[in-house]
Order: structure tokens, then C-alpha cells, then sequence
């Protein structure tokens, strides 16, 4: 018995000694390699993207947000007839997963297969009311715009998973995303079901806002004409730009053909294109802004001096250019030269500043670089350096041509004569900030270079005024206001010269012309029909402008500037001939008597600057307002160069 007893109790002993070891194999030595076994069977560890902030434009109305959306996954070891949970899928409505697809997900060998992401709320109850066993729900954050394709092109869009791939989603996406949170889903054994919790879990932090200069008014706007003007005229795309000349913010950049931004995949990825940053083009005659300016700031001519405009046509190294639609000028003031588009009257004047100088000049204003604006993609553009031109490049990029722009870059080079002559940095973004409102960052002061001289811009603002009123930009012109403005008809570059049959048409300018508000630039490319840059695009910017001074609530301009201006110069007064180099004519008076000194008062300081400096007289001035004061008095004569003082005050208005 007792032998027995002993047996017993050594077998006990070796069987709790190897329970003893097996345990302590399990719980010790293999501890945490059953610990992650063990997780991999009844956990899963799934990162859910935080609430991506809103896109706001600069009134707080939003343009992107995250709203509240389901996502559906299932157990592919927990569903037995996997094609009766297909055809049961493929046929809600909104559903858009093919069937192959939802088979394919649960023909796997794992726990855990997406069967759609970021679905609405309703169309989620509807899969949720056909109560599939294996089939389960996750409350994630989907990125919605609510105004479908407006700004589409600036906003851009995000991935599934949060990310920003386009636009300022991309550009500001460490700002907006946020930070990720993380959700375990572990496995209930007894039930075959999966519960949300456990120790893995982890809240994420949301991102902050964007707020953008954009307007949303104004983005409207330009995207409702610039659709009409690409439908009118069957043209292949277009772009609009519109700026604060104050400090380079962009108040809308349009893009046609867009896209909706909810269901970008929908769409070709030509569409995707922001052109007004990206796309390059030749400017053609708009391009005579920067050519006229730095001419008039280099003193190589005067707004009254006549140009030799050729009758029509000018030959360089063997190479005859003519005028757009065989037009034929003789002797026009150089203001008229800039009004009608004279293409052979500026390549005369270009050709006074020099290869080298001018090639500054087309730097100093902006191009051959990028303009510095927080959106990707952005074009450099193309300029040669002057060792690179060829006889004719002077003459050529006078008139907008052998160089590539993109519209961003033209639209910040007219703003800079639009605003006295600062080249400012456009910017798209004016401040992020947290849930509460509080700026977390800000791009800080505007960053602007003065390129040209007060004097050149306000005799600049003068002639792009008359190319308005008298000359090719007429369609552009506002009941309302005064516009300053410059069309351009470009035709297209191709291999060995230039396709006359596919054209840019455009139009530059900003309004109201002695106090602007709004640089507009319109854009349109290949308009059927061969229509010219005014009759194109000079409708797009009247519309965009009418529409945009209107909700800005700023007072008409023009019935006051009416009695404020002296009648424009009648071109049948010039009657003398002269070239580029010719003093310009005489107003009144004699050499002997001098010339008489103008009435300035009563006109703002652009005003007044340009026409005391068509005279022939430089000006200094002080105090702000409208000319209330000058020396010397109206009517005297002055013999030799003299300046003239102005002294500014408010304006007060009077009956004529």
C-alpha cells in the first residue's frame, strides 16, 4: 500500500512539476511571444485620421470641412456564404463597390477586410438595416466642400486617409491634419463579435483651421464668367486672376475646365490643373505694361512724344512684324502707341532701352521666377538670359512674346502700376488658426519690392486708362467706374513659328483706375473664331468687376473724375512728324513765353502727377487727399525745368 501511496504521490509530483514547467515556459520564457499571439487573435489596432480643420475663405464662410461619416469592415472568418453578403452589398443603393470587389475582400484569409470608407450616416443605416452577420460599422470623419466646385482648383482635396494631396490641403496639410487617433477592436470569443475599447486607444487632436484670402463672392464671380466666356467662344480652358493691389492677396483664382473636389476621381486629371500658377503661356500684348513702364522709368520716352509706327509693319534681321489685323499707324504719341497696341511702335521704344537693361527690367517686374505663392505646382516660367536672344528677341519680348508667363505672375506685375509700384508677393493664406479662433500662425507684413517710381506709375495709370476709353480695351469699360487696363491677342507658339489659327486672348487691368480695388486678369486660351483679346476676355473682366466693386460697396467713380480730367488729346492735333526720339509737342506758349503751368487743383495725386508730368514737369507733393493747393499758381509760365508743389487735402465735392 505504501509502495502504492509512493507511486502515486511521485507521479503527482511529475505531473505538477510539468504543469509547473509548462507554465512557466508559457508565462515566463514564451511570455510575450503568447502575448502578441494573443493580440493578434482578438485585437486589431486600427489609426483613424483626426478632424482635419476647415478652409475658410477671408469672411469665415467655409469652402472644406469634416463632417461625420461610417465606415463598414467585416470578419471574413465570421461570414459562411460570402457571395449571399455580396449580392446583398452590391445592391444598396449609393453603394458604389462592385460585387467582384466585395467578394475579393472577404475571400481572404485575415479577420479584418475594409468593405467601404467614410460613407454618409444614411446610406450606412441602409447597410446597417440589412443586419449581416460578420458586417460591422466605425465612425470616422470624411472630408466634404460644401460649395462642390467652387475654388476647387485652389482647395484641392485629401486621400481616404487624410491626407493632403492638392491645393492648399496639400501646401498646409502639417496644419490642418492634425494628429491621428488610434482605436482597438477586440474579439469577443464567447459571442463572435468584435467590441471597440481596450488599452490601445487613444483620442487625436484636431487640426486647426485655414483662413484664405479668397473671396467667396468674388471667386464666384470669376468663375461664372470665365465659364461663359470658354462656352461663348469654344475655347479650350481659361484662367482668372483678381488681387488686393494693396498687398498682393488673392481674392479669387478661377480655373475652366474645374472639377468637384467631393468626387475628384470623376474627373480627368487635366481638370485637376490649377492653371492661374501652373499653366505657362504667351502674354502678347499685355506684356507691353512691362514695357512701357520701364521705358517711361528710363526716360527713353515721354506719354506725348511721337513713335514712328511704321505704317504697319517694321523689318528686324530680315524679319518683318506687322500689326495685329494688318492695322497701319504712322506717327502716334506714345500713350496712342500703348491705346491702339501698336506692336511695331513698342518694338521702336524697346529697342531704345537695350538688350541688357530691358532684360532687368522684365526681371525686376516679377518673371523668369516664381512669384512665391503658398500653392504646389507653381511655374517658374521661361526667360532666356540676353547671351541666349537671338537679332529679334528684343523686339519680340517687347511685344510678349519668346517669353512664358504663368497669369499669377502677370496679374502681380499689373498690380505693382496699379498700386503706385510695389511688386508684392501674392499670398493665399491669411492666418491659420485653432478651434477657438486664436492665430497659431500668420504670414506676417506684406512682402513687397518698389520697382517702379511713383511718378512712372501714375503716368502709367494714365495711358492704361486711355487704352480703355480710346484705344483696344473699350469691352472692358464700366458704367461706373474708370478702368486702366491692357489687352493682349497672342497667337500660340509651335514648331518653327506660330499657329495663326489658335490664339490667347486676355485682358490686364484694375478698377476703379485712381483708387483700385481689384487687379483683374482674364485669360481665355483658343477661342474659336480667332477673337481678339478685348472682344474675349475685356467682357470677363467688365463682369467680374461690375459685379465685385458692387458687393465691396464702393461708390461709383466716374462723375467726379469727369470734371476733375482735361478732354483727351485729339490724335489730329499732332500734325508735325517725329520719331521715337522727338521732343514732344508743345502744349502752349512758346520757348520764349515758356509753358504754361496747369490747373491741377481739385485732382487726386495720380492724377495730377500725370498730367503735370506730360507737361513736362516734375512734381512734389505732401498731405494726402486731392490737390487743394499748388506753386506756382495756374497759368504761370515757366521757362526750364521747374517743379511743381502740391498740397493734399480731403476732398470735398462741389458742383461743377
Amino acid at each position: 500500500m505504501k509502495r502504492r501511496v509512493a507511486l502515486l504521490v511521485m507521479l503527482l509530483v511529475l505531473w505538477a512539476g510539468g504543469v509547473v514547467a509548462r507554465l512557466a515556459q508559457i508565462q515566463i520564457a514564451r511570455h510575450d511571444d503568447y502575448v502578441r499571439r494573443a493580440a493578434r487573435q482578438q485585437e486589431r489596432t486600427l489609426e483613424l485620421g483626426a478632424v482635419r480643420g476647415s478652409i475658410l475663405d477671408s469672411r469665415g464662410r467655409v469652402l472644406a470641412e469634416s463632417v461625420a461619416g461610417v465606415s463598414i469592415w467585416a470578419d471574413p472568418q465570421g461570414i459562411s456564404d460570402p457571395r449571399a453578403v455580396t449580392r446583398l452589398l452590391a445592391a444598396v443603393p449609393g453603394l458604389s463597390i462592385s460585387p467582384r470587389e466585395i467578394e475579393s475582400r472577404l475571400a481572404g484569409s485575415g479577420e479584418f477586410a475594409w468593405i467601404a470608407r467614410q460613407l454618409t450616416p444614411e446610406l450606412a443605416d441602409r447597410v446597417r438595416a440589412l443586419g449581416i452577420p460578420g458586417v460591422y460599422f466605425l465612425e470616422e470623419f470624411r472630408r466634404s466642400y460644401p460649395k462642390g466646385t467652387l475654388a476647387a482648383n485652389v482647395l484641392g482635396w485629401v486621400s481616404i486617409d487624410g491626407d493632403g494631396l492638392a491645393g492648399v490641403e496639400h501646401s498646409f496639410d502639417r496644419w490642418a491634419r492634425g494628429r491621428s487617433g488610434r482605436v482597438t477592436i477586440l474579439r469577443d470569443a464567447r459571442r463572435g463579435m468584435y467590441l471597440v475599447g481596450g488599452d490601445g486607444s487613444q483620442a487625436g487632436a484636431d487640426g486647426h483651421d485655414l483662413v484664405l484670402t479668397i473671396d467667396e463672392v468674388i471667386q464666384y464671380l470669376s468663375e461664372k464668367a470665365l465659364r461663359r466666356a470658354v462656352e461663348r467662344w469654344g475655347a479650350a480652358g481659361g484662367s482668372v486672376v483678381v488681387l488686393d493691389p494693396a498687398d498682393g492677396s488673392i481674392l479669387a483664382l478661377a480655373s475652366w475646365p474645374t472639377f468637384d473636389p467631393n468626387e475628384f476621381g470623376r474627373f480627368p486629371q487635366s481638370a485637376w490643373r490649377n492653371r492661374p500658377v501652373q499653366d505657362l503661356y504667351e502674354p502678347g500684348s499685355t506684356f507691353k505694361i512691362v514695357s512701357a513702364a520701364a521705358a517711361i522709368e528710363e526716360r527713353v520716352v515721354t506719354p506725348s512724344q511721337l513713335v514712328d509706327c511704321g505704317q504697319g509693319s517694321i523689318e528686324i534681321a530680315r524679319i518683318r512684324i506687322g500689326e495685329q489685323e494688318g492695322r497701319r499707324f504712322g506717327l502716334l504719341p506714345f500713350e496712342d502707341v500703348m491705346a491702339m497696341s501698336s506692336n511695331v511702335g513698342t518694338i521702336r521704344v524697346a529697342a531704345s532701352l537695350g538688350e541688357s537693361r530691358f532684360y532687368r527690367w522684365i526681371r525686376r517686374f516679377g518673371f523668369g521666377r516664381r512669384t512665391g505663392v503658398a500653392l504646389p505646382g507653381e511655374a517658374d516660367g521661361i526667360l532666356r538670359a540676353p547671351d541666349r536672344w537671338s537679332r529679334i528677341s528684343n523686339a519680340a519680348l517687347s511685344i510678349g512674346q519668346e517669353i512664358a508667363v504663368t497669369p499669377l505672375q502677370l496679374a502681380a506685375a499689373t498690380a505693382a502700376v496699379a498700386n503706385g509700384g510695389i511688386l508684392y508677393e501674392p499670398r493665399i493664406v491669411r492666418r491659420v488658426v485653432d478651434r477657438k479662433g486664436t492665430a497659431v500662425w500668420e504670414p506676417g507684413p506684406p512682402r513687397g519690392e518698389r520697382i517702379l517710381s511713383d511718378r512712372t506709375a501714375a503716368v502709367m495709370n494714365e495711358i492704361l486708362k486711355r487704352a480703355v476709353t480710346r484705344g483696344t480695351g473699350k469691352d472692358a469699360a464700366l458704367a461706373e467706374h474708370v478702368v486702366a487696363g491692357k489687352t493682349g491677342t497672342a497667337q500660340k507658339p509651335v514648331r518653327g513659328g506660330y499657329d495663326p489659327e489658335k490664339t490667347v486672348a486676355s485682358f490686364a487691368g484694375y478698377a476703379p483706375a485712381d483708387r483700385p480695388r481689384l487687379v483683374i486678369l482674364a485669360v481665355i486660351d483658343e477661342p474659336r473664331g480667332g477673337g481678339s483679346g478685348g472682344a474675349v476676355a475685356g467682357p470677363v473682366f467688365r463682369e467680374i468687376a461690375e459685379g465685385g466693386l458692387r458687393y465691396l460697396d464702393v461708390s461709383p467713380s466716374i462723375p467726379w473724375r469727369e470734371l476733375a480730367i482735361e478732354p483727351a488729346v485729339r490724335l489730329a492735333e499732332f500734325s508735325q512728324f517725329g520719331s521715337v526720339n522727338a521732343p514732344a509737342p508743345e502744349r502752349a506758349g512758346s520757348p520764349a513765353d515758356g509753358v504754361v503751368i496747369p490747373d491741377l487743383r481739385g485732382l487726386d495725386a495720380r492724377g495730377a502727377i500725370a498730367r503735370a508730368t506730360r507737361a513736362g514737369f516734375e512734381v512734389r507733393t505732401s498731405g494726402e487727399g486731392i490737390v487743394t493747393a499748388q506753386s506756382p499758381a495756374p497759368g504761370a509760365r515757366a521757362a526750364g525745368e521747374t517743379t511743381i508743389s502740391l498740397r493734399m487735402g480731403p476732398w470735398r465735392e462741389t458742383s461743377p
